[in-house]
């Protein structure tokens, strides 16, 4: 599994919980099998073009969204998706909740650094 594969997957795992779309959801709607999408998400296998366009019409997204990966590079697939998933979830929230979260966060790692 290449680095690129990770990125992808960790973009639709993000795109994906953005749009509140289980992982059922969302192979019935490309018509794929659920582990088709969780090999996708994982990194594990890498999409053809035609299932990113699939999955780019049913999330209402550009395509090329599933290559902006900015300038960070993937620690780890593990750590991408759950970044995914974090980032998702934010994005449900206010911004006063996020501001919150976020202080009680570097507070927190404040405490376990000392």
């Amino acid at each position: 599994m290449s680095a690129i594969e990770k990125r992808i997957g960790a973009k639709i795992t993000e795109l994906r919980l953005e749009k509140k779309q289980t992982q059922p959801q969302l192979a019935e709607k490309i018509n794929v099998s659920v582990e088709t999408i969780s090999r996708l998400e994982r990194g594990v296998n890498f999409p053809s073009l035609k299932t990113i366009e699939k999955i780019s019409m049913v999330l209402d997204v550009p395509m090329k969204t599933f290559f902006d990966f900015g300038e960070a590079q993937p620690k780890s697939s593990s750590f991408e998706r759950e970044l995914s998933k974090f980032i998702a979830y934010l994005r449900t929230l206010e911004e006063k909740e996020i501001s919150l979260i976020h202080k009680v966060s570097r507070a927190a790692l404040k405490t376990l650094k000392d």
